[in-house]
């Protein structure tokens, strides 16, 4: 069941997510050739609690992290681990914060050491950023999940990429995963109508390659069959009369 937040509720969310916002700034900072993974996640950690947030990931269904943390061909769910980044490495870095019971979450894409480094890797990253963008244009009351689903697809496909339709944003409030499933694909005009109060994640979660995915023995990190990179960006936020109100 799909629930309309009121606008305390959404103040409390709008606020995790400036804090998220400032722990994902605070990140783009540190990523560099020769940090670990285990490093960005104990930043996150301290940003998110000197703030007086908790870490949504860290304990669901026991999770052991802050982030999940992917490289290359890793799709979600990466758990980070003592591997240093290297200069080229395509980089995802999905956050949640938890304050006052809600919950903001958030991914973003970035070449470690610069664009200049892995420039097809760059452009990649930013078709599907594009594609995100394109997806929060059409999160307005009255238009239909199929009009966000439709969007992202079309810059997706427009870009030479692939969707993986397994993987799909969702509503979020007080829990991480609530209704509805926000699909990466659709038509236009089909699907739920979108009304205003909605809390709902964005996520296209996008393969270079034409692929299938399987989980790691660690049982949570999903990586790409043919060893080929995934991208990942998500925005959360609130459906308005007016457009798409950005959390994180």
């Amino acid at each position: 069941m799909v629930v309309v937040k009121t606008d305390l509720e959404i103040a409390v969310m709008r606020h995790a997510g400036k804090i998220l916002q400032g722990v994902q700034e605070l990140l783009k900072t540190k990523i560099q050739p020769g940090i670990t993974l285990l490093e960005l996640d104990a930043i996150a950690e301290k940003e998110i609690l000197k703030h007086n947030g908790k870490p949504s990931f860290k304990g669901f269904n026991g999770f052991p992290a802050t982030l999940c943390t992917m490289i290359n061909s890793e799709v979600v769910h990466g758990i980070p681990d003592n591997r240093e980044l290297q200069a080229g490495d395509l980089l995802s870095v999905d956050c949640g914060v938890t304050y006052e019971g809600l919950i903001a979450d958030a991914a973003f894409t970035v070449i470690v050491g610069g664009d200049e480094t892995n420039p097809e890797r760059a452009r990649f990253s930013q078709i599907v950023k594009k594609a995100l963008e394109a997806g929060c244009e059409q999160a307005v009351a009255g238009n239909t999940l199929g009009d966000i689903g439709y969007a992202v697809q079309r810059t997706i496909e427009a870009g030479g990429y692939h969707i993986l339709k397994e993987f799909t944003g969702h509503g979020v409030g007080y829990e991480m995963h609530e209704d509805p499933f926000v699909l990466n694909y659709g038509t236009p005009g089909k699907g739920m109508t979108l009304k205003e109060g909605m809390t709902i994640c964005i996520e296209p979660i996008v393969t270079i390659s034409k692929t299938r995915t399987k989980t790691l023995k660690d049982g949570w990190t999903e990586v790409t069959v043919d060893g080929k990179e995934a991208c990942q960006w998500e925005h959360c936020g609130v459906v308005t009369k007016s457009g798409f109100e950005i959390f994180a």
